[in-house]
């Protein structure tokens, strides 16, 4: 049984996420211990439990010790699939997004053909927004899925619905070096109906397009505006850029109650750009995404900046498969 720290480096969620993903699709128990040690609320939230159910109700999966602030737990992996739709639906607003994250790899390498319904958060404060999947993550990974969010779901109540019908995987080398040509902007401004007499979405639109025309002339955009029902108040904006490389590139940003309306749309905007400065191919959170995949499928990427997240990610899939990523000058590359 592979034993697997969980307190390495920032010893957060991600250990538990990505573990999981390879230990399903290499069919290895693991055991992982001192989760999240070091952290103010150590062992498995429920956040983490959820992606635990996941797993044992996508997969037959079987674990121990998964209990609300457990340390240590053992898994024991399954490549069955129950059934070919699944319902996903936590009582809290756990992130659609990080439980995707992680059960997306394993149904990937083996190709499991399946509906999946997840309830939950569809944006959230440390985690990917639902969208980064089918703008970002899909295309450059050859998936082809069709990605349905039913409603949308905001901290604390959540109530999102997302419905992703996986069709097809297609693998390929990840050849991410440089993102040339810039060819389209896509901004998305969401928030909740109650938002709506406010104009939270048009400000935040506006800001973002203004901040992004400045400083990006002959650029083509895109533009989805919209109001939706929730069950807790909330709004975001979503910036996609794609070039006739292949790059995409991505930032986002989540409405608060203290922050207005022109700072959400800034922030965004202020994230793509900070991306595109720096002549990055892959944004420094598609970086720790891609990882398990670069680990299997080969080649590199050139990144922003490497996060804690990807040296993370780095070191769990290194301690599945040996020594294999180089990384210099924020290329990361599989050797061997």
């Amino acid at each position: 049984m592979l034993k697997i720290d969980g307190s390495y480096l920032e010893g957060g969620g991600q250990i538990l996420r990505t573990s999981l993903g390879l230990a399903t699709v290499l069919n290895k128990e693991i055991e992982i211990y001192d989760i999240r040690k070091k952290r103010t609320n150590p062992g498995l939230a429920t956040q983490h439990l959820k992606v635990i159910e996941a797993f044992k109700e996508i997969f037959k999966a079987e674990v121990l010790g998964d209990k609300l602030g457990s340390y240590n737990i053992k898994f024991f992996p399954s490549q069955e699939i129950k059934s070919d739709y699944i319902k996903i639906v936590p009582k809290t607003s756990a992130s659609v997004g990080l439980i995707l994250q992680a059960i997306l790899l394993p149904l990937y390498f083996l190709n499991k053909k399946v509906t999946l319904e997840i309830s939950g958060g569809t944006a959230g404060k440390w985690a990917i927004p639902v969208e980064f999947y089918p703008y970002v993550v899909f295309p450059l990974l050859n998936i082809e899925a069709e990605f349905k969010i039913k409603k949308r779901g905001y901290y604390p109540k959540g109530g999102g619905i997302v419905i992703v019908s996986f069709k097809n995987f297609s693998f390929k080398k990840i050849d991410l070096v440089e993102a040339k040509n810039l060819e389209t902007i896509i901004v998305m401004s969401f928030a909740s109906k109650t938002l709506q007499k406010k104009k939270v979405a048009e400000r935040q639109l506006e800001t973002a397009l203004n901040i992004l025309k400045q400083n990006l002339k002959n650029t083509e955009f895109q533009i989805e505006l919209e109001y939706f029902d929730t069950e807790s108040i909330g709004s975001q904006v979503n910036i996609c850029a794609r070039f006739s490389s292949g790059a995409i590139l991505w930032g986002d940003s989540l409405g608060e109650p203290t922050k207005s309306a022109e700072d959400v749309g800034k922030e965004a905007a202020k994230k793509l750009l900070d991306e595109i400065n720096v002549n990055s191919a892959c944004d420094v959170h598609l970086a720790d995404n891609l990882i398990p995949y670069v680990a299997f499928l080969g080649k590199k990427f050139r990144t922003s900046s490497i996060s804690k997240h990807t040296l993370t990610n780095i070191w769990v899939c290194e301690n599945f498969l040996g020594k294999i990523f180089k990384t210099e000058n924020n290329i990361i590359e599989r050797i061997g």
